[in-house]
């Protein structure tokens, strides 16, 4: 019994000793501004017991007396505190250090901190309160080097992308997009609430991987994927209503009719309008053609989001309903998207995963190219003394006085030109673990899209002809793709990365279109063709194939000394043998200053880094079977009455084509100061590009024409400047970014022995007496060429009688003296190509508010505003002057200062000149939100988030026209030649944006 007793207290002694040991803990944490945060770790040091807190910031976790408590939080410090009884009260700080982040690069993944690449990363924070809805308002100002510019203001209409400026004269400068591993996917179609990530590539170290289409850069976009734990649910919708952003000052119709009678009496022909007419005008007033064609755009979207998964297998799911109307009547923009991303863990070794995307888009009305037959041109074209419709409610047909073509409000609603696009993509692919550091990832790959263009013409804009057509494209594209990869630590000392990769790609596009003239049964429309008095098909196909090796090495040395090698063997079938493969190398250098001891000891930089690479890079540029000889239809009559079709020679191909190649060379920097609450990242660039693909006259002799080849040469340099920082960590939290990219451009040379070459498209048909732009080498691209304008010529101007002209006639500079105004006083007069773009981002938190400011610029640069001209030079397609300046015009004895020329029968008014070249630099208010997330003391484990926001409420410019930002030429070959000239493109809306996110 007494041994018994004994153990007995023994076991009780230890039971106190236990319980005396024990303790629980609990406790509140919360951020720098006392707001609680919810899914922290709270861990007990050294052993595999860790809870997280509620929503409220709560935990409650049993340790030993004494014990160390680790609490740690994505984006905040980690923080130790010995385990104390009662309530404990934690705050964590905010994280700042951005160099030890993991970004994607090609084929892989890499610390932040070794890049030895020129790299821009975007993530979801940094346009999460902004109502973007697409790719490119997501990069739009947020990275150094990126030029985004809304060629057309219309939803879902085309935007220029370029990454330290512009390769190609002749082909194609977007960047290649990759998304999710898929290269040259469609990134217009992603859902930008998808997305986890974007990064930019911009040097050729870091673009080399890409090989022959990575010369103007990469965008390597990730979407979100699922994480293990409980299913997280978020919804959002948003409603929006948009307007122009400005009008034109247009003539009333009283002021109208009093202005064509003075043209009328100054040019010798009898009055068009009488008092009494003009009187009733001023009385009853007139069409504000402006008012009929622009309208209050509203605009919805809604997007789910549902991500969650156990310890295996983990999913995410994004769904999207956007429906945004445009500012011109009868033009809207639709989406609908689906995104499913699934990651399985199947063993230790091997993984599975699979992402499909599917969406439908359709647009219609939302052309921006402008021109005579713009809604917007015409809207300034036509007389306000015509009404819309006449007395039997139909439109009105003809303009009397002014406008030569269709009245705007029946080019919105009396034709439909409709584009349905629907797409799906879908990457299957296993991750298989040979051994620690050893990696296969096997994908494969497929995108289809399916284009159906679907256009009619009622008779108010068809000559009472009533016309149609419809098309419809196939695009099918295969990728399997192949990577190895080896990555070890050796010593602590050597880390190395290898991958190794192995990619074939295939394209095969299929197409056909219809058309047809005088419908029998117009209601019909496109859908049947077939009772057209008369009627045209074609068809289109391609198919070709890119197979390419790779293989990158990145090295570092003690953690100190980077460096990055690659090298890209491609194989395109576009070209002939003997062309057709091409060898891409790289290399990248880094050294981290901020490692060795002479830096530490200054005790400023956390971070200091040296980048310098050097790459070449290619793009295909060309079409497949652009190096054969092409075959053109033709009608032609052999005997009277008939009409017969066949096919001749085209322009002859060129077997000896080849990859353009561009040869770049990238200084930069990165540092960060003050913990990383400041950093700082530069970088110079030198970028040549040869065998530019140039159209080469062909003897007469030789069968005529042109032929593509490789012959020119151009040059890209520039600065880039990057500061991100947290001026304010208080009660008050504010993050800003700031980046300003620097340009220069150059033509370097052209064909042997040629000086000048005309290139693009002429916009102004009717207005222009030549091309509007000229490559000349030494000049960037979108060089401007036409006439210096002097003013007017004054009542004490001697020399005007010498010209033909009077006084109060256009006077331009004589180059050559012989006192007349010919095509050899053309010169360049002015460039497109912007100079520098910036952007400013800001976000500030303070207890539930968030306040977005986003400000844009763009600046540098000319526009040639053919719009204003055409509506006040009173010629070609617009016949009267619509504009109100030109009651400010040069009046004989009555205003003899006016610049703005008389109306006079001696004086001509050429359009393509200085007096229409405009600086076109803006500063732009993109972006203006303001949130609030309700405390979620009003419902447990639901956070809910009201927003407001206004977008481009506010543009700075002394561009004269609608906007700024837009041009006529929006997309095809000669764009970037033809860039920012501006006749009657859709112009940029207004919007204001109110919300709700819910999250749960």
């Amino acid at each position: 019994m007494k041994k018994i007793l004994l153990l007995l207290g023994m076991l009780f002694c230890f039971v106190l000793y236990g319980s005396a040991q024990n303790m629980n803990v609990n406790g509140i944490v919360k951020d720098q501004d006392n707001k609680p945060l919810q899914g922290v770790t709270i861990a007990l040091k050294s052993s595999g017991v860790a809870v997280k807190t509620d929503a409220s910031g709560a935990f409650i976790l049993t340790v030993p007396s004494g014990g160390t408590l680790v609490i740690s939080h994505v984006g905040f410090e980690t923080k130790e505190v010995i385990a104390a009884s009662g309530t404990m009260d934690i705050q964590l700080k905010n994280h700042y250090e951005k160099l030890d982040d993991i970004v994607v690069i090609g084929y892989g993944s890499q610390r932040k901190k070794d890049l030895t690449g020129s790299v821009t990363s975007i993530s979801t924070k940094d346009f999460k309160d902004q109502p973007v809805t697409s790719v490119s308002q997501v990069l739009q100002g947020r990275s150094a080097g990126v030029q985004v510019i809304s060629n057309a203001g219309s939803p879902g209409g085309d935007v220029s992308i370029r990454i330290r400026g512009n390769n190609s004269i002749m082909g194609n400068n977007n960047p290649l997009y990759i998304i999710d591993g898929f290269v040259g996917a469609d990134y217009s179609a992603i859902n930008p609430s998808d997305i986890a990530s974007i990064e930019v590539l911009k040097d050729a170290s870091a673009t080399a991987i890409y090989g022959s289409r990575g010369a103007n850069g990469v965008v390597l976009i990730s979407t979100k994927k699922g994480r293990s734990g409980a299913v997280q649910v978020e919804f959002s919708t948003r409603f929006t209503t948009a307007k122009v952003i400005k009008k034109m000052d247009l003539l009333n119709a009283a002021d109208f009719a009093r202005t064509v009678n003075d043209r009328s009496i100054a040019t010798g022909i009898a009055p068009t309008f009488t008092q009494s007419q003009i009187d009733s005008f001023a009385k009853y007033g007139g069409t504000d053609w402006q008012n009929e064609v622009f309208r209050t755009a509203p605009g919805q979207e809604y997007l789910l989001g549902i991500s969650g998964g156990g310890d295996k297998t983990t999913f995410y799911v994004g769904g999207n309903y956007l429906d945004q109307k445009g500012v011109l009547l009868n033009s809207y923009y639709k989406r609908f998207s689906l995104r499913t991303n699934l990651n399985s863990q199947l063993s230790n070794k091997l993984s599975l995963y699979i992402n499909s995307f599917v969406t439908r888009q359709e647009k219609n009305n939302v052309n921006g190219d402008g021109g005579r037959w713009s809604p917007v041109t015409q809207a300034l074209a036509w007389s306000p003394t015509v009404p819309v419709r006449d007395a039997s409610g139909n439109f009105t047909v003809n303009d009397p006085v002014s406008s030569i073509t269709y009245n705007p409000v029946a080019i919105l609603l009396d034709q439909n030109k409709t584009e349905q696009n629907t797409s799906a993509n879908i990457l299957l692919g296993m991750k298989y673990q040979f051994a620690p550091g050893l990696t296969l990832d096997i994908s494969g790959g497929t995108n289809y899209i399916n284009l159906q263009g679907l256009n009619y013409s009622g008779p108010a804009v068809s000559n009472n002809l009533p016309g149609a057509s419809r098309s419809s494209a196939e695009s099918i594209s295969l990728q399997s793709t192949n990577n190895l990869t080896y990555t070890h630590l050796f010593n602590n000392v050597h880390r190395l990365t290898a991958t190794a990769v192995f990619e074939v790609q295939t394209y095969k596009n299929n197409g056909f279109s219809a058309a047809g003239n005088n419908l029998t049964f117009p209601e019909l429309g496109y859908y049947n063709l077939s009772q057209a008095s008369s009627y045209g098909v074609n068809t289109a196909y391609s198919n070709y194939g890119l197979i390419s090796y790779l293989g990158r090495v990145n090295y570092s040395f003690k953690d100190k000394y980077l460096v990055t090698g690659s090298v890209r063997r491609d194989g395109s079938s576009k070209f002939q043998k003997g062309n057709q493969y091409s060898t891409f190398p790289s290399v990248g250098l880094g050294w981290k200053l901020s490692e060795e001891d002479f830096i530490k000891r200054m005790n400023i930089f956390s971070s200091l880094k040296l980048r310098a690479g050097y790459g070449i890079t290619g793009s295909q540029a060309i079409n497949p079977y652009q190096t054969m000889t092409g075959y053109s239809n033709v009608t032609t009559s052999f005997t009277s009455g008939t009409l017969t079709s066949g096919v001749v020679l085209g322009n002859p191909g060129n077997e000896n084509l080849k990859w353009e190649s561009t040869q770049q060379l990238d200084f930069g920097i990165d540092a960060e100061v003050f913990n990383g609450r400041l950093s700082f990242a530069a970088d110079y660039y030198m970028k040549h590009t040869k065998d530019l693909l140039l159209a080469v006259p062909v003897p007469s002799y030789a069968g005529g024409g042109s032929m593509l080849s490789n012959v020119g040469a151009m040059d890209n340099s520039g600065y880039e400047f990057t500061v991100t920082g947290v001026p304010v960590a208080t009660k008050i939290n504010w993050t800003t970014s700031f980046n300003l990219s620097i340009l220069h451009n150059k033509v370097v040379s052209l064909n042997a022995g040629q000086n000048k070459l005309f290139a693009g498209s002429s916009v102004g048909a009717g207005l222009s007496a030549q091309p509007e732009f000229v490559l000349i080498p030494g000049m960037p691209l979108g060089s401007y060429w036409g006439l210096t304008y002097l003013g007017t010529w004054k009542a004490a101007d001697k020399d005007a009688a010498l010209y033909g002209n009077v006084a109060g006639d256009s006077k331009y500079l004589d180059l050559n003296g012989d006192h007349k105004i010919d095509g050899n006083d053309y010169h360049v007069i002015g460039h497109g190509l912007p100079k520098y773009t910036w952007g400013w981002n800001n976000t500030a938190t303070y207890k539930h508010f968030t306040l977005n400011i986003f400000v844009q610029a763009v600046g540098g640069y000319d526009k040639l505003d053919y719009l204003y001209a055409a509506a006040i030079s009173a010629n070609a397609d617009i016949r009267q002057a619509t504009i109100a300046d030109i009651k400010n015009r040069y009046i004989p004895g009555v205003n003899e200062t006016s610049d703005i020329p008389a109306f006079t029968t001696t004086g001509k008014n050429y359009t393509q000149s200085t007096r229409f070249l405009e600086d076109g630099s803006f500063i732009r208010l993109k972006n203006i939100s303001l949130g609030y997330d309700l405390p979620q003391s009003l419902l447990k484990k639901v956070n809910i988030k009201l927003f407001v926001s206004g977008a481009n409420l506010l543009t700075i410019t002394k561009y004269k026209g609608f906007d700024p930002e837009t041009t006529s030429l929006t997309s095809g070959a000669g764009a970037d030649v033809s860039q920012s000239i501006d006749y009657g493109s859709y112009p940029n809306a207004k919007s204001i944006t109110a919300g709700v996110t819910v999250r749960f």
